[in-house]
């Protein structure tokens, strides 16, 4: 890469490297020699320079000559300098990056030496760090596909995965993404919270199964989504679908993930003063997971091909329905719901909002709340 060298010619002035106007090959050239400077009348104007227009002969080196002052001027004589667009371009594109340096780090003391980088990736650096996140935030949606696209294209370069590294960089590149995303699963809960489409719910958590991942206390891996868990009869009729199937990544015992919807009931008509019945909805969705497990545990060496990792344990069973917070508008009706599924033997029970709360609490965590 092409240096830059900039050194302190006093506290508050710096020479940097001439910029190349126009080459004329190894007998004329057109430099521009600029410096930085500290001015206080006009902070942002902080650079000032002067052209040099030399020739030599082939075998000369370049040599600084004797200034004509423009007081030598006769009446009627004067100096013309012409640049050409692409001569004009880039020394307009060599000066920017000097306002840059000194809005950010003023006149520099001593000598430095810097790397010049391609202008698309600079635009991308700290200097530049207020126009990008204003051009995010100008481009909404448009935004956020660039930067997916800068996203992916560091996951599949070896050598920006090895820089990162190096650089230290990758934790909080990593906590800045999942940020993102803990972010869009809570704005599609706000935005949906009335939506009865199962379909809906079990595409969003295909779709973010690291949510679901959050629901227990200790690491999950997901296998499939939709899985079979057998129970077809000879006809190749009759299998069970169930919504997620995952293992425990210490013991490799299944873990079963029945999705129903927030607008699902979980508690049925009162039955008597302060004791409420489940649901049809819960009843039916414990009976189906339950079912589900027993048919995954009578055909398990024939699913065990789907992981070889699973193992024999008994599944874990796990239903997601209802919108607690929204239905259970009483303390009698919350005790009948807490009293029924924690005395619930083999099924864990997990109503929407509470789901949705452990995000909100993760989200929090990583934004240092």
């Amino acid at each position: 890469m092409e240096k830059v060298e900039i050194e302190s010619t006093s506290r508050h002035s710096a020479s940097c490297s001439d910029i190349s106007v126009r080459d004329g090959g190894d007998q004329v050239r057109l430099l521009f020699r600029p410096e930085i400077v500290d001015n206080p009348t006009n902070p942002l104007a902080s650079v000032r320079g002067r052209f040099l227009y030399q020739r030599k002969g082939r075998n000369d080196r370049w040599i600084d000559f004797d200034k004509l002052p423009f007081s030598s001027l006769k009446k009627g004589e004067g100096y013309q300098l012409s640049l050409a667009a692409g001569e004009l371009y880039k020394l307009l594109r060599e000066i920017v990056p000097l306002y840059r340096f000194h809005r950010q780090e003023g006149v520099p003391k001593g000598r430095i030496e810097l790397l010049k980088v391609d202008r698309s990736l600079s635009e991308l650096l700290p200097d530049a760090e207020p126009d990008l996140l204003g051009f995010l935030s100008a481009h909404g949606s448009g935004g956020v596909q660039a930067l997916r696209v800068v996203l992916q294209w560091l996951s599949r370069q070896t050598e920006a995965q090895e820089l990162i590294n190096e650089g230290g960089e990758l934790p909080e590149l990593n906590s800045l993404v999942g940020l993102a995303n803990l972010r869009s699963v809570l704005k599609s809960w706000s935005a949906n919270t009335e939506n009865k489409d199962e379909e809906f719910w079990q595409n969003l958590f295909a779709r973010h199964s690291y949510v679901l991942s959050q629901l227990f206390a200790y690491p999950i891996v997901l296998i499939k989504g939709k899985a079979y868990v057998g129970g077809k009869d000879l006809t190749n009729t009759g299998g069970n679908i169930v919504d997620f199937l995952f293992r425990t990544e210490s013991s490799g015992a299944a873990v079963l993930v029945e999705i129903k919807t927030p607008q699902s009931h979980i508690l049925g008509a009162k039955y008597r003063d302060g004791a409420f019945p489940p649901s049809i909805d819960l009843g039916g969705a414990i009976s189906q997971v339950l079912e589900y497990s027993e048919s995954l545990s009578a055909e398990f060496h024939t699913l065990k091909q789907a992981d070889d990792r699973l193992t024999a344990a008994r599944p874990y069973c796990v239903v997601i329905l209802g919108n607690a917070l929204k239905e259970l508008v009483d303390d009698s009706m919350r005790r009948s719901f807490e009293r029924f599924r924690e005395r619930l033997v083999g099924v864990r029970i997990l109503t929407f909002d509470e789901v949705f709360r452990r995000i909100e609490g993760l989200v929090s965590l990583l934004e240092g709340k």
